[in-house]
């Protein structure tokens, strides 16, 4: 049987499909911007099922109704060549029937077991990941990345994804060493560039954030819009907590937004960093309008909450009537959601919903309660730490206008030991012990904010 780069068999495979898997592999875990060459083999394919079977998954990693129905006749496809597949390739018609099925338990289930079974099978693993990611569950994401690197010791892609499991863990400090001994065996490595972010951006280390990510920044021009633009939207944070807004609204404009406005990811990319800059007070213009025309296509996808909840807010911001329906259409997702998405759909993303909502609106009280009801429940909703962040944020500021200040104080106190660098953290800090008569602590905070922001504009000088 013929067997794929990474020792793996293939069945029914010439050699023009195994040379377009392995392009298929490189590509997708570089984050390339070449897949659809993949796609066009994967049409022209008549004996090898993986081929049809991998486009499935790369359309469904769409997050879009479109995606989903391509998907379907790459899959059906797929199992009319399956006829001899090996056990590998029926776990990945097996998993790929559950995604479009919406079972993404399951799908998680197999890519598990896929990578203890099959751990050279790199993909595999990525979307096992991906997965994970989405479910809202660290500890899979983590244990897939442990089992890759393990049985791929030399590859800079394994070292990239167990990186990331072990940051959204909050294992920073191992994170941080694998990440860079990726980009050791080979410094274009985008996936390890943003797990390195992460870490970064966890611990307030800003300044080193935007040396090291400009320094990376010329290896990005081949990458596909999502990681091209998602590790500028990262660098753009680290300016924004170096109160440098300006700046990272100019790489919004320039880097972040208008790379493909159709993608989710661009679009969750977007509406995270206006929203970010408007919590520090910068205005936006008529960025939101332009962002949500393309948001309002996706009213009753409900792929991922974590990307609902930011179509919702781009939408409200921009005052589009649509949010209603919306808000409807997320009510009854979550009325009919399975057993193991209830706290995702009913418990997080529901009440986070009207919060939102309601903050677009300036109901800072309502938005601070039904966010409030969400918070407990949000790393179930997917995505990361540092994007989950967004609606802590939100959160924050409707707490502090709407004058519950101990909640605020506690959350704005927690956020101060963990990253303990951040200028507007200290100013938010001062602001509130004034409110509540604590004066010397306020006086201490606003002095530490002004040496942290004049100690930044030494660095950003030299």
């Amino acid at each position: 049987m013929t067997r794929d780069g990474q020792g793996l068999e293939v069945s029914n495979a010439g050699a023009e499909a195994i040379a377009s898997l392995d392009f298929l592999r490189d590509e997708w875990l570089s984050f390339g911007n070449r897949l659809a060459e993949f796609v066009a083999a994967a049409d022209k394919e008549a004996s090898c099922a993986l081929l049809p079977v991998m486009a499935a998954n790369l359309m469904l990693s769409m997050s879009s109704d479109e995606g989903r129905d391509a998907a379907r006749k790459y899959l059906a496809r797929a199992k009319a060549l399956a006829a001899g597949a090996n056990a590998r390739e029926q776990a990945w018609l097996a998993t790929t029937t559950a995604w479009i099925e919406g079972d993404t338990d399951r799908c998680l289930k197999i890519h598990e077991d896929m990578a203890n079974e099959w751990p050279r099978d790199l993909l595999a693993g990525k979307l096992g990941q991906l997965h994970a990611f989405n479910c809202g569950d660290a500890e899979a994401l983590l244990r897939i990345g442990e089992r890759l690197f393990a049985a791929n010791q030399d590859n800079r892609y394994a070292h990239a994804m167990y990186a990331f499991g072990l940051e959204e863990c909050n294992r920073l400090d191992e994170a941080e060493t694998i990440a860079r001994a990726a980009l050791a065996i080979d410094r274009r490595d985008p996936w390890a560039h943003h797990a390195v972010a992460h870490c970064l951006e966890a611990r307030g280390r800003m300044l080193e954030g935007v040396a090291f990510l400009e320094s990376m920044s010329d290896t990005w021009e081949g990458c596909n819009s999502f990681m091209y633009t998602h590790n500028w939207w990262h660098l753009a944070l680290f300016l924004i907590d170096l109160d440098r807004t300006d700046e990272a609204l100019a790489l919004f404009d320039k880097r972040v937004w208008g790379v493909w406005k159709e993608f989710c990811e661009d679009q969750i990319n977007a509406v995270s960093l206006l929203a970010r800059l408007e919590l520090r007070g910068v205005d936006v213009g008529n960025r939101w309008a332009d962002v949500a025309q393309y948001l309002k296509p996706r009213l009753h996808e409900h792929f991922v909450p974590f990307l609902d909840l930011q179509y919702l807010y781009g939408l409200a911001r921009a005052g589009e009537q649509s949010v209603t329906e919306m808000l409807a259409s997320l009510e009854d997702k979550a009325e009919n959601a399975k057993p193991f998405e209830r706290e995702a759909w009913a418990d997080c993303t529901v009440p986070a919903a009207h919060g939102l909502a309601a903050y677009a609106k300036g109901d800072h009280a309502e938005a601070a309660r039904l966010l409030g009801q969400a918070m407990p429940h949000l790393s179930k909703i997917g995505g990361s730490i540092a994007q989950r962040s967004l609606f802590g944020a939100i959160h924050l500021d409707a707490l502090m206008k709407s004058g519950w200040n101990d909640a605020a104080l506690k959350i704005l106190q927690a956020d101060d030991r963990e990253r303990p660098t951040v200028p507007w953290t200290k100013r938010s800090l001062s602001d509130l012990y004034r409110r509540v008569g604590r004066m010397e602590q306020a006086l201490a905070a606003e002095y530490q904010a002004e040496q942290l922001s004049r100690q930044y504009a030494r660095g950003r000088a030299t």
